[in-house]
């Protein structure tokens, strides 16, 4: 009889066990992301300090899976999403709501997909445990919380570029340091700048262009590829590898190079989520074949378009990640941009020379986060 209780028992566990990791499976298989489970007595809502940061709330009535507020969805179009909580109340405690959970992820990727673009985005199911009641379970939040940037416009565009020009001109001050005590840091010659210019770059590209003037008599830059992802060209027809929106311009004349920056500004902020680095950064090779290595400044919320492209680079990427929290990861793609290319990776807290020396299987640990390459890919570990 303890032998039969005992299987019983170990059955019982191992279902469970096989329903969680299906669960997993499902989220991961139909919409590429994982949903990290967590469970608090009532959900308190994050702070949200990072600047040109929002948050909203995606309601849905206790017990169903429609949105009620759908026009706020429309805000989230395009938007970089940083966080989603899908938060409900496990009440009755012995009721299963992995189906109804579901249901609310699904409902929320049909009025909304662009949610679902970006795999940096930490998603996480809020299970609160604190309803004694179905009436107190009634009176909690139920929904989705989304922390998010909104999507640039022409408008926000011109605002950066605008204090792009200010702090050229002195009549502003730089806010941000960080990019500007890299540059510091490794004392580069004659490189390539390659750079995003899109969404909310401009404090990063602002500082690398103060670098430039400040180091113009011994030409520590040599050029500039700015991008902007198409010119705004429609979503649905850009292609990798000719997207667009590519600007080159010599480091030769400070004027040429304002001039040129202002042009990629106003002609195309982005649309999407994902950028065309690659396509950049072939196309400063195209531009100078002699060139030895690039400096690229990217967006660490944006995927590249263009990943799969990585083997056609033959010249090393110096990768400076912007954009990024003191408690967020680096973007693995980026990681993998600078191991295929034998570049290296930069934050404002570390330099990453010799990231094409980590072998298969091992870690590599930066700003306190780890990552393992698994067949020529790093992979963030489990905190």
């Amino acid at each position: 009889m303890k032998k039969v209780i005992i299987c019983i028992f170990w059955f019982i566990f191992f279902f469970i066990l096989c329903c969680k990791l299906q669960s997993q499976i499902s989220y991961s298989s139909r919409y590429s992301i994982k949903l990290d489970t967590v469970s608090v007595d009532r959900y308190m809502v994050p702070e949200t300090k990072e600047p040109d940061t929002k948050a909203m709330f995606l309601k849905v009535n206790y017990g169903d899976f429609s949105i009620v507020n759908l026009k706020e969805a429309e805000k989230l179009k395009n938007a970089v999403i940083l966080q989603v909580d899908l938060v409900y109340t496990k009440y009755p405690v012995d009721d299963d709501f992995s189906e109804l959970n579901f249901k609310r992820v699904e409902y929320l990727h049909m009025v909304c997909p662009s949610i679902f673009n970006n795999t940096m985005a930490q998603w996480r199911i809020v299970a609160q445990t604190g309803a004694k009641t179905e009436y107190a379970a009634s009176t909690m939040f139920h929904g989705f919380y989304i922390k998010y940037k909104p999507a640039p416009t022409k408008e926000s565009a011109e605002r950066e570029f605008g204090y792009l020009a200010d702090v050229l001109k002195g009549k502003k001050s730089l806010e941000d340091s960080s990019i500007f005590k890299i540059m510091e840091r490794n004392k580069w010659k004659n490189i390539t700048v390659v750079s995003d210019f899109t969404g909310s770059m401009s404090p990063y590209i602002t500082q690398v262009m103060m670098w430039y003037n400040m180091t113009f008599a011994v030409k520590n830059i040599d050029e500039f590829v700015f991008f902007n992802d198409g010119d705004m060209k429609d979503d649905a027809v850009k292609k990798m590898g000719s997207t667009g929106g590519l600007y080159y311009v010599k480091a030769a004349n400070k004027d040429s190079v304002l001039k040129v920056a202002s042009l990629c500004s106003s002609s195309g902020f982005g649309g999407d989520v994902q950028e065309n680095n690659v396509e950049a950064a072939l196309f400063a090779v195209k531009k100078n074949p002699k060139l030895k290595e690039i400096v690229m400044l990217v967006d660490n919320w944006a995927p590249m378009r263009d990943y799969a492209m990585i083997s056609m680079l033959k010249v090393p990427v110096r990768v400076i990640i912007c954009g990024k929290g003191d408690r967020d990861a680096v973007n693995p793609e980026y990681l993998d941009l600078a191991y295929r290319t034998k570049g290296s990776v930069h934050t404002i807290e570390e330099d990453l020379h010799n990231i094409s020396a980590v072998a298969e299987g091992k870690l590599l640990k930066i700003d306190g986060v780890e990552f393992r390459l698994m067949g020529g890919r790093f992979v963030k570990t489990k905190s």
